[in-house]
């Protein structure tokens, strides 16, 4: 949950964002022998199935878009993996905030939170079309 705040309260690079929340799903499954990426595929597949449609419907082939964020983080955080890293600036904000999105989804739903589907929607449309420059 730290994690997740330090991107909420805090203007940070969009490269602290991708850690900080790939360190909170690394820290919440804490207990299970898992990589990187099949504890986020874990954390994805825990997802309401309408969130997880929606996002397989803004990223393409979902086990890829996986494999770049660990790939990505790895890099980010070890300095290997370069050429499986996503290095397009542009790519890398839409794939944190997407990312981000349902890292928020995932909070709510642990604690129980509904929210509005078209409100969720939205959000998210504006995810898409938010330009961070």
């Amino acid at each position: 949950m730290n994690d997740y705040l330090l991107t909420v309260n805090y203007r940070s690079v969009i490269e602290n964002d991708l850690v900080n929340y790939t360190q909170g799903i690394e820290s919440y499954f804490r207990n299970e022998r898992l990589t990187l990426r099949d504890k986020i595929n874990k954390f994805i597949e825990e997802l309401p199935e309408s969130y997880r449609e929606l996002l397989s419907e803004h990223v393409g082939n979902t086990d890829d878009w996986i494999g770049k964020l660990a790939s990505t983080r790895v890099f980010l955080t070890h300095g290997d993996r370069e050429n499986m890293a996503v290095s397009n600036p542009y790519k890398l904000v839409q794939m944190t905030k997407k990312f981000g999105f349902m890292v928020r989804i995932f909070i709510l739903q642990k604690l129980g939170i509904t929210i509005d589907k078209p409100k969720i929607l939205n959000k998210f449309k504006n995810v898409l079309t938010t330009h961070y420059y």
